[in-house]
């Protein structure tokens, strides 16, 4: 996860992650939709991929680019200057995608979450700071932005929300207490969460990893088709 030159600052009140645009694939009469949010130095065709790998039926898939491939060009527990845009500009982005979902007749019930690693990250923080009842959350290897000394305070309820967080307990870039403080905040909000942390050092989504999303994905669809 190397991060990338530092994108060339957009003039003011622009939103270079809108300009990036997105990908859309699957059912489009589907009963629940993904909105897939890729990592650093990815790509929407990276979600596609593992999208491919989960091989769930009954799915609308919604991916943003990110601009310059990179959500926010510093590490995510790392210190932000006062006056860097690029987190709000991400966190902007989510929530125009989620707008567009919701105009094509899906609303947060009927939407799962999933990134992985800085698009992990990066819904981690949206949902923190935007709890709802979710058709899903998944996160893979990642969890909410702020240094580690950082005092953060969360409220809201995510009304009984399928989550999965996995990762792997050496990951170079996501700590495993990072990824505890998140689980621990979600449960305490009200989601359902499972809670993978894998031996090792990989930082990808692991077999495992597959697998559990894969079965939430199905449950999702499944619960939200049902009449």
């Amino acid at each position: 996860m190397t991060s990338p030159a530092t994108p060339a600052r957009p003039r003011a009140g622009e939103n270079p992650h809108l300009a990036a645009g997105a990908e859309c694939w699957g059912e489009e009469d589907a009963p629940v939709a993904v909105l897939a949010v890729h990592g650093r130095t990815q790509s929407p065709a990276d979600m596609r991929a593992l999208a491919e790998r989960l091989d769930v039926n009954g799915l609308r898939w919604l991916a943003p680019a990110a601009a310059g491939q990179s959500w926010y060009p510093y590490g995510f527990m790392e210190e932000r200057p006062d006056d860097d845009p690029w987190l709000a500009w991400s966190l902007e982005a989510v929530d125009a995608h989620l707008g567009r979902l919701a105009a094509a007749r899906y609303p947060p019930d009927k939407v799962v979450l999933l990134g992985f690693s800085q698009g992990a990250c990066l819904l981690a923080h949206w949902a923190l700071l935007h709890p709802d009842r979710y058709a899903g959350l998944v996160l893979l290897t990642g969890g909410y932005v702020g240094t580690e000394h950082e005092e953060v305070s969360f409220s809201g309820d995510f009304g009984g929300t399928p989550a999965l967080l996995a990762g792997c307990e050496a990951d170079p870039w996501v700590p495993r207490t990072r990824m505890a403080q998140t689980g621990d905040w979600l449960r305490g909000m009200g989601a359902q969460l499972t809670s993978l942390i894998e031996p090792g050092a990989e930082h990808q989504i692991t077999t495992t990893a597959t697998e559990l999303t894969a079965r939430l994905l199905r449950h999702t669809v499944s619960d939200t088709a049902r009449p």
